[in-house]
């Protein structure tokens, strides 16, 4: 059964757990624990084509770009957490293209991380910004926005962009995509 909490389904020897974040309240205080290396292997991030990206950059940043132990664990187990950014809705009416929802998804990022930076004074001393007992690592970026094709060696993370809907040509990515990535790791072939 699909449920907003968790799903496992067994594909051969391998196990895909499904959690669809924020659907259910009390997974609020689960999310760090369910990205962390031990938990998750890789990531789709779902963003709706058809509206702003507000939201989803906000959970993007606080949860996975600038979280303490999200980026400590994995910087640790030396590797990168995988993330497949989805543009769903891609075939509706008024939609963005990745490529747009891409700048869009930029240009949030680098408002929160221009609020970071204006909170620094409440600081530590290695750069880490405490808000509400939280500790957040701050994003350093060259330059003056966010290069989500590389977001630094600091940054254990890795976004790739695809567009999906179930309107669209699969020759262009779409479901097949998603479901190449989900079952084996494969990335898209266009970031």
């Amino acid at each position: 059964p699909w449920e907003d909490a968790a799903d496992s389904a067994n594909n051969g020897n391998m196990t895909i757990r499904i959690i669809d974040y924020p659907g259910h309240p009390s997974l609020l205080s689960q999310l760090t624990t369910l990205l962390l290396p031990a938990a998750a292997s890789r990531l789709l991030f779902l963003l709706d084509a058809s509206q702003p990206v507000t939201e989803g950059a906000s959970l993007l940043y606080q949860y996975i770009l600038t979280h303490s132990q999200v980026r400590k664990l994995w910087t640790e187990a030396g590797k990168k957490l995988e993330v497949l950014v989805v543009c769903s809705k891609s075939d509706a009416k008024g939609a963005k293209n990745y490529k747009r929802m891409k700048i869009q998804l930029r240009n949030e990022l680098d408002k929160l991380r221009k609020v970071d930076l204006a909170l620094k004074g409440r600081s530590t001393a290695n750069g880490d910004v405490h808000i509400n007992g939280s500790s957040k690592i701050s994003l350093n970026v060259k330059g003056k926005s966010i290069d989500l094709d590389n977001l630094g060696s600091d940054v254990p993370v890795s976004l790739h962009f695809v567009e999906t809907g179930f309107g669209m040509n699969t020759d262009k990515g779409g479901l097949a995509t998603v479901r190449d990535f989900v079952l084996s790791g494969v990335m898209p072939s266009v970031n």
